[in-house]
């Protein structure tokens, strides 16, 4: 059963590398444009995630059922802002980078909940666990694209030659209220006042919100194949950001969890979420503020190799 428990993770992560090793090799081949590479972090930001995050949102939940759960928020809410305080201090005191001091403290505090959570802890768990994961989601998603997304926006615009004007209170709300974020509250909406789209619009949107996953996977490999692997280096921001995603994250959720009177399974899952790698779209959100892609798609890749050795470790002692 165990043996049968670690493939089903191996396989999970190891899909995900598949689609990033596609787009690297495509890039290899000159498939895409300079023009190109700026395109698919808008059109996944602005176009696809808005209707993914409404579909899965209205898709599996109602409105009891979100009421009976909402409790059970506290704990992933609170740990991500713990964690991203935690990174934010820490970043200061190693002076990390300005290109990516944001993306740093977003790859440490929100893991990716969804394309590997999934897999993951319907294969440890079974289907009962995935309200539970998808109360997780929900959490980080309002703290990725509200704090994370603000926090990337901030960092130093390196390229341009210094940092980006301060902005106005108006700008600073719309980096906050995103095409994403407005997408995910759309979705509560339509569970919490009952409503449904025809059936028409919702098939679209599903449609529209599948390009998703293999759009941020082919990106990743594309940021990859352009980078220049001469001169690279696992630099120390790296391997901190690493720890805090993998280790310090999970034994944080594991630490608090007797302060809250969760279900077991919920605090299992809650741990299991909490130790996945990096969110995938960090690297979209990186290159759609033009600040430090590279680094960005760097540590959804080597979180998610790193995963398929954690994740399986976590899932025996669990």
């Amino acid at each position: 059963m165990k043996g049968m428990v670690f493939l089903d993770a191996l396989g999970g992560v190891t899909s995900l590398l598949v689609v990033v090793a596609l787009g690297f090799a495509l890039a290899r081949m000159g498939w895409f444009s300079a023009s190109s590479r700026k395109l698919i972090p808008a059109l996944v930001t602005n176009v696809s995630l808005p209707p993914f995050l409404f579909s899965i949102i209205v898709g599996s939940m109602s409105r009891d059922r979100l009421f009976e759960m909402l409790y059970g928020i506290s704990l992933p809410a609170l740990t991500m802002a713990l964690m991203f305080g935690l990174a934010w201090i820490v970043g200061k005191m190693l002076h990390v980078d300005k290109r990516h001091f944001g993306l740093f403290c977003a790859c440490i505090s929100n893991p990716n909940t969804i394309f590997i959570g999934i897999p993951v802890n319907m294969a440890l768990f079974g289907p009962e666990s995935l309200p539970y994961v998808l109360l997780y989601y929900f959490a980080s998603t309002c703290f990725f694209w509200t704090v994370g997304n603000y926090a990337v926006s901030r960092d130093w615009h390196g390229n341009e030659g210094g940092p980006v004007a301060s902005p106005g209170i108006w700008h600073r709300i719309q980096k906050i209220v995103s095409p994403p974020m407005m997408g995910f509250l759309a979705g509560l909406f339509f569970v919490l006042s009952g409503w449904s789209l025809p059936h028409f619009i919702d098939d679209a949107a599903r449609t529209v919100g599948n390009l998703t996953t293999p759009l941020a996977l082919l990106f990743i490999g594309i940021t990859l194949e352009k980078m220049d692997w001469s001169h690279f280096r696992l630099t120390r921001d790296m391997i901190v950001a690493l720890i805090g995603r993998l280790v310090v994250n999970p034994l944080a959720v594991w630490l608090l969890l007797p302060l809250f009177s969760l279900p077991p399974l919920m605090g299992k899952v809650f741990i299991m979420q909490s130790s996945l790698p990096v969110i995938m779209q960090i690297a979209i959100l990186s290159a759609y503020y033009n600040t430090d892609p590279e680094f960005g798609s760097v540590m959804v890749s080597l979180s998610t190799i790193c995963c398929a050795i954690t994740i399986p470790v976590y899932m025996t002692l669990l």
